[in-house]
């Protein structure tokens, strides 16, 4: 008889793990009775990851569609494959994981998210291209392959403007540039050090982009990168999960403290349900949250969706084909009752009843009394991470309920992007609260970064 199993296709082949997406999933997986195994590209430099958490691994000459069919078809005899999934925020020099799975999925006759609606929602540009042709609040954006261009993409957005990849990911190379010299300089430090991030292969490969009203773009990744106009007010996500076509708005999250950095902006303290927002506003945004999920056309999704509340209404910053990182989990959990890592196996599964859990849940976090804070910390400069002194601190602390740390050993660039060195989830009674525990975090433990040895 054959076992029931969910195929993950895995190509985070960094010398660090970027996100922490299978392991979660295969366990609410195994959970449910499902054999769990994962797919890779042959080559790997880190197989070892796959072989820790999976049933069995297998790699694959290049990732494409066909080559996932064959392999599902070539492990028919033994398993019955009911879902396949990977982080579909992950578009790389490979090729853009998400929609190649989707495609793979259909054929296949399993649950799938609308390929063209991942790679809208990846590719920043194409976002704007929605939101404009269904005339949704947005900003003005040029998408821009050399200095002429971006010039050009200058005058016509106006400053201040936000330049930034137009994939990408771990807030690496975003600026607000206020003028000609500081956007100019960006996009020389783009240019020059782009290969440097982390994230770097986030870029994806060069492609020609969906015609736009007779106008082609090439995006060429490492060159091409995308100007919006600057959106002023608070920041915040709404965390959604989509079953078939119909949206579910679940979280609002608040983004109480950003850093700005030369080239990258860091989220330092969160909260949730938010304090600025008013109910009328918390409404808004919901229904501005829907309206841009359709208009991308995304079907079956964890998402989060980034925004800022402006003085007329909200303005969406991002859509993520994908659960939300920090404590998005925590939140979930302590504020809708919902596992999402399970429940999204369960939408994979074409499970019944998620619709009714989701509505469930939406109410509790309507209802919900107490407070949660995600709270991270960076490095202030580059050099290799050894580790964070006092974590006793955090242990004897009544309000902190979970924390992780970065591995060390890692060297880290504090201007490219962002490193969560260390993140907390906490319960809190205000904003007030929230900031003065991210700053009693922040006196009472010690980051140790050894700039002597940097490169």
């Amino acid at each position: 008889m054959k076992k029931d199993a969910i195929l993950y296709i895995d190509i985070d082949d960094n010398f660090f793990a970027r996100y922490r997406y299978r392991e979660p999933h295969f366990a609410a997986a195994r959970a449910q009775g499902l054999v769990c195994l994962t797919a890779g590209v042959a080559g790997r430099k880190h197989l070892q990851r796959l072989l820790d958490d999976s049933d069995d691994v297998f790699l694959l000459d290049t990732l494409s569609e066909l080559a996932i069919m064959n392999l599902v078809g070539q492990l028919d005899g033994q398993y019955q494959i009911r879902a396949i999934f990977c982080y579909a925020g992950h578009p790389s020099t490979q090729g853009e994981v998400g929609c190649i799975v989707a495609q793979a999925s259909k054929r296949l006759g399993l649950v799938y998210s609308s390929p063209d609606a991942i790679a809208m929602c990846n590719n920043k540009f194409l976002m704007r291209r929605a939101m404009k042709k269904h005339d949704l609040h947005s900003v003005p954006f040029a998408l821009c392959s050399n200095e002429q261009e971006l010039q050009a993409g200058a005058d016509q957005v106006g400053y201040p403007l936000i330049a930034k990849p137009a994939y990408g990911g771990a807030s690496a190379f975003i600026k607000k540039c206020s003028n000609w010299a500081e956007l100019s300089n960006h996009y020389a430090h783009f240019l020059k050090d782009h290969a440097r991030s982390a994230f770097a292969d986030f870029y994806g490969c060069v492609h020609r982009l969906p015609d736009d009203g007779g106008r082609q773009y090439d995006y060429v990744p490492g060159r091409s990168i995308l100007l919006e106009g600057y959106i002023p007010g608070v920041e915040g996500s709404v965390e959604c999960v989509i079953v078939g076509e119909r949206i579910h708005p679940l979280l609002i999250n608040e983004k109480l403290l950003l850093t700005e950095r030369s080239g990258t902006v860091l989220e330092n303290v969160l909260i949730s349900p938010p304090t600025s927002f008013t109910e009328a506003q918390c409404r808004q945004i919901r229904q501005y949250a829907v309206d841009c999920l359709r208009a991308v056309g995304l079907t079956n999704a964890v998402v989060h969706l980034e925004f800022r509340m402006t003085d007329e209404g909200p303005v969406v910053i991002e859509i993520n084909p994908r659960l939300g990182g920090l404590y998005v989990n925590a939140a979930f959990r302590d504020l809708t009752a919902i596992n999402p890592h399970q429940l999204y196996v369960s939408l994979l599964l074409g499970e019944q009843g998620i619709n009714a859990r989701l509505e469930a849940g939406a109410r509790k976090f309507a209802d919900a009394a107490q407070r949660y804070a995600m709270l991270a910390i960076y490095p202030q400069h580059n050099g290799y991470f050894k580790g964070i002194e006092g974590l006793q601190f955090l242990d004897q602390n009544a309000s902190v309920l979970e924390y992780a740390q970065q591995d060390p050993g890692n060297y880290i660039d504090a201007d490219i992007e962002e490193h969560y060195l260390l993140k907390c989830w906490a319960m809190v009674d205000d904003a007030a609260h929230a900031h003065a525990l991210h700053d009693a975090i922040r006196q009472n433990l010690r980051v140790i970064i050894d700039d002597k040895v940097a490169g």
